[in-house]
Formats: C-alpha cells, sequence, structure tokens
C-alpha cells in the first residue's frame, strides 16, 4: 500500500468515525421526535403576553438544525414548545428557544402571526390545538351533525396549606349540547380526606387535607350519555415544602422583563407583588394574590403558630454523593444545588457554575437610556455585532446590558452571539440611531444658541457704538449747538405745554 493510499484510508476511517451517529442518538432523537409535532407554520409565540399568564423561557439552545431545537426541548422535563426562527439558508435555522407553556396545568401560550417561525409543540400537552389545527385545513361543506363527547375541565392545579378546605369546579368543561352529570373521586392521596357536594353542580369541597399530593378526577357526561375526564392536583405542603414554596426570598430572575407576580414575605406575613424578570424563578412565584395566600398565609419563620406554618433552616449547600435528579442544577465540578438556586445571585456550587451563564443573560438587552436626564456615558453589548457600543445612559431605571468600561463590557459579554437574543437586529439599530439622532440634535441646539449669542452681542456693541456716535455730534464744529431729533422733540413740548 503506497503513502497516499494508506492517508486516504485512514483519514476515510477517522471521518467515518467522527460523522458516524451512534444507533442509541438516532433512537433517542426519533422517539424524541415521535412525542413532538408541528404547529402552525409562520406563527411565533407572544412572549409577553404568555409570559405575563404564566409561561417560562427556559433557555435557547445553539443549534442549527430543527431536529437539535425539538431534541433540546425534549431533553429538558419542563419543555413543552420549540420555537425555530428561519435563517436565510432554508436547511438552516437562526434561533431556537424553548419554553414550558404551563402554569399548574394550564395552558398559557398564545401565538400570532409572523413569517420566518416555526413551531413544534408537545403532543401530550397541546392536542386540542393539533386538532383545531387540522380542522383549521377542512373545508365543511355540511353542516357537522355528529354529537361529540364533552371535554372536562378540572382546573388549575392548587397549593394550599394542612387543613385548609379546597373547593374544585369543573365550570369551564364545555359540550356541543348540554353537559347533564358532573362526577368528582379522588384518584390518589391520604384516604381521610372529606369531599362534599359544593354550592354549584359542577363544584365540590374538599377538607380534613393532611400534607401530601392529591389527585381528583372529574368526569362530565352529556345528554347522549358520552364521557370525558380530566384531573387536577393538590399539593398540600410540608414544612419542608412550605420552605420552597414560601420561606425563600422573591427571585426575579436574571432575565429583564417586567411582569407582575407575588411573592411571600415570611418576615411581614404578607403576600407582596413584584417584578419578574421572565425566567428561572423559585417557587414562592404566583400569578394572582389568592394563590399565594392560600399556599403561605400565616406561614412564619419565627416561633411555630398554633397551626404549626414553619418551615426548616436552609440547606443549600451542594451534594455532590448522588446524581442530579431533574429538580437540581449541575454545577460543572458536578455536585447538585437545588434548580431554584440557580441566578439567584449567589454561587452556591462550589466553582460558581450555577452563576456563571446567568450575567450573559443581561448581556442581549436593549440598551436602555431610562426616564431621568442626566448624561452617563456606559457601553452595552450588541450581541450582532459581538462588540461594546457607547450610549448615553439618563441615572436610573436602566437594564443590566450598561458597563462603565468597555473592557468590562466585553468580559462580562464573551461569547455572547445572536442566537442568544430574540430581539431583531433593526431593534438594536433603533436604538442606535436614537442615540446618534439625540446627539445631533444636540449639536444642532449648541449651534443654534451659539449663533443667537453671537448675534445680540453684535446687536449690544453696534447700539454701543450709535450711542457714542450721537454724543460726539451734539456739539458742532464751531462751537453752537446743533440740535437733533431728540432735541426737537423735547422743545416742541417744552413750547406747547408752557403757561400763558
Amino acid at each position: 500500500m503506497t503513502a497516499a493510499r494508506f492517508w486516504f484510508f485512514w483519514t476515510a476511517v477517522v471521518l467515518h468515525i467522527c460523522l458516524r451517529v451512534s444507533p442509541s442518538e438516532a433512537q433517542d432523537e426519533g422517539e424524541c421526535m415521535e412525542k413532538f409535532s408541528p404547529g402552525k407554520e409562520n406563527f411565533v409565540l407572544d412572549v409577553d403576553e404568555s409570559v405575563k399568564e404564566g409561561a417560562t423561557f427556559l433557555s435557547s439552545p445553539q443549534v442549527s438544525r430543527s431536529e437539535d431545537c425539538v431534541l433540546a426541548c425534549c431533553r429538558d422535563p419542563n419543555c413543552n414548545l420549540a420555537l425555530i426562527e428561519h435563517g436565510e439558508d432554508p436547511r438552516s435555522i437562526s434561533s431556537c428557544f424553548i419554553f414550558n407553556c404551563l402554569y399548574k396545568q394550564k395552558k398559557v401560550c398564545r401565538f400570532v402571526r409572523k413569517n420566518g417561525f416555526s413551531n413544534y409543540v408537545l403532543i401530550s400537552v397541546f392536542k386540542d390545538y393539533l386538532e383545531q389545527k387540522t380542522s383549521d385545513y377542512v373545508v365543511q361543506q355540511v353542516p357537522d351533525v355528529e354529537d361529540k363527547p364533552p371535554v372536562a375541565v378540572a382546573g388549575q392545579d392548587r397549593v394550599v396549606q394542612p387543613k385548609e378546605d379546597v373547593t374544585l369546579n369543573g365550570i369551564e368543561s364545555k359540550d356541543d349540547k348540554k353537559i347533564v352529570k358532573y362526577e368528582w373521586v379522588q384518584v390518589s392521596g391520604d384516604p381521610s380526606a372529606v369531599m362534599t357536594k359544593g354550592l354549584f353542580e359542577d363544584s365540590v369541597t374538599v377538607s380534613n387535607l393532611s400534607p401530601g399530593m392529591y389527585k381528583f378526577r372529574l368526569t362530565v357526561t352529556d345528554d347522549a350519555d358520552q364521557t370525558g375526564s380530566a384531573e387536577v392536583s393538590v399539593l398540600v405542603l410540608t414544612p419542608e415544602q412550605s420552605l420552597h414554596h414560601c420561606l425563600v426570598p422573591k427571585k426575579e430572575g436574571p432575565c429583564r422583563g417586567s411582569f407582575p407576580r407575588w411573592h411571600y414575605n415570611a418576615v411581614t406575613e404578607k403576600c407582596e407583588q413584584f417584578n419578574f424578570g421572565g425566567c428561572k424563578p423559585n417557587r414562592n412565584h404566583y400569578l394572582a394574590l389568592n394563590e399565594c395566600l392560600n399556599a403561605c398565609d400565616k406561614v412564619s419563620v419565627f416561633a411555630p403558630p398554633p397551626s404549626g406554618r414553619l418551615g426548616p433552616i436552609r440547606d443549600q449547600r451542594e451534594q455532590c454523593d448522588a446524581a442530579c435528579g431533574p429538580d437540581h442544577f449541575s454545577c460543572s465540578n458536578k455536585c447538585c444545588i437545588e434548580k431554584d438556586l440557580e441566578c439567584d445571585g449567589e454561587a452556591q456550587c462550589s466553582d460558581g457554575s450555577d452563576e456563571t451563564e446567568c450575567s450573559k443573560l443581561n448581556c442581549v438587552e436593549l440598551p436602555l437610556t431610562g426616564p431621568c436626564r442626566a448624561s452617563f456615558t456606559n457601553w452595552y453589548f450588541n450581541p450582532y455585532e459581538q462588540r461594546c457600543n457607547r450610549f448615553n445612559y439618563g441615572g436610573c431605571d436602566g437594564n443590566e446590558n450598561r458597563f462603565e468600561t468597555e473592557d468590562k463590557c466585553m468580559q462580562s459579554c464573551s461569547g455572547v452571539t445572536e442566537s442568544d437574543v430574540f430581539a431583531r437586529r433593526a431593534h438594536y439599530g433603533k436604538q442606535e440611531s436614537k442615540s446618534e439622532t439625540a446627539a445631533v440634535a444636540i449639536a444642532i441646539v449648541l449651534g443654534l444658541a451659539i449663533a443667537v449669542l453671537l448675534v445680540v452681542i453684535a446687536c449690544c456693541l453696534l447700539k454701543g457704538k450709535k450711542k457714542r456716535r450721537n454724543k460726539h455730534q451734539h456739539v458742532a464744529v464751531n462751537g453752537g449747538h446743533v440740535h437733533t431729533y431728540g432735541d426737537s422733540e423735547k422743545l416742541v413740548y417744552n413750547s406747547t405745554t408752557k403757561p400763558i
């Protein structure tokens, strides 16, 4: 075998090994894709409205294929939506974003039409949406006379304290004709729970709840004796769970949105409102005041009250003696911490990896001058250009994409690219053009002010010169008096007003 053939043979072997996809990886990808279905093409998530209702942004994986974006979603147990922005090449993608569209088992994501986007949804979560999507393409030539089964809706999952009553209802259940019967049964949990009929035919009140997880099933029957069912979970907090849901501090998260949420302040023993950034929440995080009160009312960090609502001291140390579970964050050193502790502003991993990537989320925010009127030259990172640019900061209410020096900006945002950002390049351009426009406007105003000042000075000089000239003209060359216009006016006045 010649040297050239030998080199060619080994090159082919290396390329085969590097490019080959293992059967297990291919199987995982295939199984994952079967769990997801394409949504409507050219629709994008309405992020503001969806997060406001409880959706959570999970991450933006750096991938180049749609399949890899879906696979990244499949690997996250909380993900049920993969949102893809297409690139100029139809075979590639520009960005991948994955979301959790469930808030306590209620679907809260909203979509709007926008070209250039596609989405993949988890079939088990979006089954009704997919059925509706299919029916959108079917032209109904004749009225639909089929009597469809009813759809049971048991409501969103609940979180409560021990010994509190919970009222469940199926008021959102629907049928194309009429629902004639609502039936609630307990599926799991402590059998000592007591269920009593509520004031309405679709409601039931559950009492005598002890700590633990309960599941209840609602079955609805229509007038054609067809049925539909749905389940709802009720989590009755243990003291340890009260720690996570009530005693941890509020967490705004590293993203810089602004969505109203409620958290329980264990010091004041009140539920208080705060602004949530949009990603990586902890469990002391509620959409509504009544949710917060149901979960945490009267929980205390001081001496235990009669209700026994007291949480234990929180152990924030990393655990290195077991594999990380779905509720843990895996540190770079393979140790584990609670998932809620990621991006909380304090490093719990001994290597600091739980806070390393958090600041980079701030590097994709649009530069924000703020409402104040000061003018400080700061730096912001542009992920599309991957460099830092100057902008004017007003002095208050800005965001975290703001640095005092260019070096600090580049050091903090190194490695952040356009694939990490949801805003379009044009939005950064608009911000820059606004800064440039402001600078030009200031320059024009200053120029006009200087021009006006020069004109005023010139007028004053000319007026002073004219006065001096008039003063010298009052005395003639031969010593005779020369009357000016002012002197003539004075003489006329005196002659006409002199008494006879």
